[in-house]
């Protein structure tokens, strides 16, 4: 086994093995801070159950006590779907009130 001297450096691996995976992880972050809405959020998604007015419905309903399954079992949607939904963790792109018509 080679010991360095103290002529030789320790690599930069060496000393903080973590850096590295931080950095990588702080890119992949950046990279999803830096658009606002991705191109297939919402209704443009081809594959999206619900409307941007399902979604508020949803809200306004888990916001005054409705029961997360019955919400998802109405809108055909799984209790998980409903449970991102309600926290605001999906369909984040929405402001928190519905625009008025």
């Amino acid at each position: 086994m080679h010991t360095p001297t103290s002529a030789e450096p320790i690599p930069a691996r060496l000393v903080n093995p973590l850096a590295a995976t931080d950095r990588a992880q702080e890119i992949m972050r950046s990279a999803f801070r830096a658009s606002p809405r991705p191109p297939s959020a919402g209704t443009r998604n081809s594959q999206a159950k619900l409307t941007e007015r399902k979604v508020y419905a949803i809200r306004r309903a888990a916001d005054l006590g409705a029961s997360l399954s019955a919400l998802a079992e109405a809108f055909d949607i799984s209790e998980r779907a409903c449970r991102h939904i309600a926290r605001r963790t999906s369909w984040a792109h929405l402001p928190e009130e519905a625009p008025a018509r």
